[in-house]
């Protein structure tokens, strides 16, 4: 059994060691993440202004308040979308509803903010951006669990550009219209990249 609660700041003695927690799984699951972004959720979930968007974050614990998994979301007004940062589970847990009961909050919080949508960074599909079996498998299946949700890749953009000359597995962005029929304009899609990029 897990439940689901926000976390707003770093004052609470639980919320601390719910912070400390979080860290401690963002840094294995992402290991390439730069230590900084992680040490500074505590400061952008105080200051939201300061940074130009709210983060939200939301964590799957247990009844002990041990950590099971985390959705990390922010949320620019001025553009009206939200971009899912992080969306992970302990892997003891995996397949066991975390991540699933997550989106299906972060989607909720999304449609309560009436925004356009949620983006989201997502590794490709595709064995021509993917030399790794292993890995292709696991992208292809992270894809699945969002195409339940109707979220697709956006087409036609120089997002999936390597991070590295010559690198391997270049991140789709990725789009959930929330349920509802959405046509995005290239203008729109330009301006909510800057956004994501300058975050």
């Amino acid at each position: 059994m897990f439940r689901i609660r926000r976390i707003f700041d770093d004052v609470s003695p639980v919320n601390q060691q719910t912070l400390a927690q979080v860290s401690v799984l963002l840094r294995q699951q992402f290991e390439e993440l730069n230590p900084e972004k992680i040490a500074r959720i505590p400061n952008v979930l105080r200051h939201p202004i300061k940074y130009g968007f709210r983060t939200i974050l939301y964590v799957a614990e247990d009844n002990l308040f041990r950590l099971q998994g985390l959705a990390l979301i922010d949320y620019d007004a001025d553009l009206s979308f939200c971009f899912l940062d992080y969306l992970t589970s302990q892997p003891s847990r995996v397949g066991r509803g975390i991540g699933g009961a997550l989106y299906d909050r972060v989607r909720a919080e999304a449609l309560s903010l009436g925004v356009t949508g949620i983006f989201f960074e997502c590794n490709p599909d595709d064995p021509e951006l993917c030399h790794d079996a292993r890995i292709l498998e696991e992208n292809r299946a992270r894809l699945r669990f969002y195409e339940r949700y109707d979220a697709r890749p956006i087409a036609g953009t120089a997002y999936e550009t390597p991070v590295t000359l010559g690198g391997d597995n270049p991140p789709y962005l990725v789009f959930d219209g929330l349920g509802r029929e959405r046509s995005l304009s290239a203008e729109y899609v330009k301006k909510v990249v800057a956004s994501i990029l300058k975050g």
